[in-house]
């Protein structure tokens, strides 16, 4: 009977190539307090191992939508959308794993809200081995923030910016989904992207929960290569959103995104002269964007993490172990689905 009462909820996965993570992730949702579930896992393209896995559970609110074809994060996510059968959609990573009330505690924060447009986030536990969890965004979104600043702006407390909540948090009215849907081709940022859009919807209400609901394991410090030196990519997205961006937190990203991932040596003044005529087209600088643009220039992606690097392996070392060091162990890689 409850059931039938409570509104249904599908939970959309992209996954392929991972069937062990992703079934992490189905038992997860199945595990909800919340009962009326259903799940909905799209394998982004011919992937007949994990299609198989999926299927030897046999679950009955399970449904696989195997792809012929890589469609990407996006667009996989906006086919799970289409197929849902739920008044609301929960999205979820195929490397995350959602928390048992994760659900029930977010339905609960608009029980009352009867807006065809509602956005419901969380905070999360990022988790590494050899760590302990961090919860992340460090805060909610204040009454009225402008929210490119709540997420990229950098505070004055000195804490870099939120970055703010990530797809697998996002639980949402299927409307909302179908009405501001996930940018189909986009190499990065998808999560930023759909959650800068959705909360510049004028009819869109929405709330973040203080408490983190589910985890995202993560590496250490999030810094491989192929990750940082894609300042092409994000400077490009944000051109092409830059209308949802207030003046200094688009100032902020081209610092601590563009600049931050640069790899390049050759032509590499060229690139952070063109990087700061575009932040002076917008504002003045201030000194500590000054001083966080140097920095980045003159430390590379690489040569951080050779940094990195060797301070691991000096707490490693039998030196350090034997002294009381803690072994750092190599987590799995948390990787974006990407088109």
């Amino acid at each position: 009977m409850m059931d039938a009462v409570l509104p249904l909820i599908t939970a959309v996965i992209p996954t392929r190539e991972r069937p062990d993570l992703v079934v992490r992730a189905v038992q997860s949702v199945l595990n909800q307090t919340y009962p009326n579930v259903e799940v909905v896992v799209v394998v982004d393209g011919p992937d007949a191992v994990t299609v198989e896995t999926l299927e030897a559970l046999a679950v009955r609110n399970l449904r696989v939508i195997a792809l012929a074809e890589n469609a990407g994060g996006s667009e996989a996510r906006n086919i799970g959308v289409r197929a849902a059968r739920g008044t609301w959609v929960a999205m979820l990573d195929d490397d995350d794993e959602w928390l048992p009330e994760k659900l029930a505690k977010q339905m609960a924060m608009l029980a009352n809200v009867t807006a065809r447009h509602r956005l419901i986030t969380s905070r999360r536990l990022q988790r590494q081995p050899g760590h302990s969890d961090v919860v992340a965004p460090r805060r909610v979104p204040r009454a009225g923030e402008d929210i490119s600043e709540y997420m990229f702006f950098e505070e004055e407390d000195g804490f870099r910016h939120t970055c703010g909540p990530q797809t697998s948090s996002y639980l949402a009215t299927r409307e909302l989904f179908l009405d501001v849907p996930f940018t189909q081709g986009l190499k990065c940022h998808q999560d930023w992207d759909w959650y800068l859009r959705a909360m510049h919807n004028s009819t869109t209400v929405a709330a973040m929960a203080e408490e983190p609901l589910y985890i995202m394991y993560v590496e250490p410090e999030r810094s491989r290569v192929t990750q940082l030196a894609r300042w092409e990519y994000s400077l490009s997205w944000i051109e092409s959103r830059k209308d949802l961006f207030s003046p200094r937190a688009y100032i902020a990203f081209l610092i601590h995104e563009c600049m931050y991932r640069c790899e390049e040596t050759r032509g590499r003044a060229r690139i952070f002269r063109k990087l700061f005529a575009l932040c002076r087209s917008r504002g003045r600088l201030r000194t500590k964007d000054l001083a966080a643009a140097v920095k980045w220039y003159l430390f590379r992606p690489t040569f951080r993490m050779r940094l990195i690097g060797y301070y691991k392996r000096l707490k490693t070392s039998p030196e350090s172990t034997a002294a009381g060091g803690r072994v750092i162990e190599t987590p799995p890689t948390k990787r974006e689905v990407h088109g």
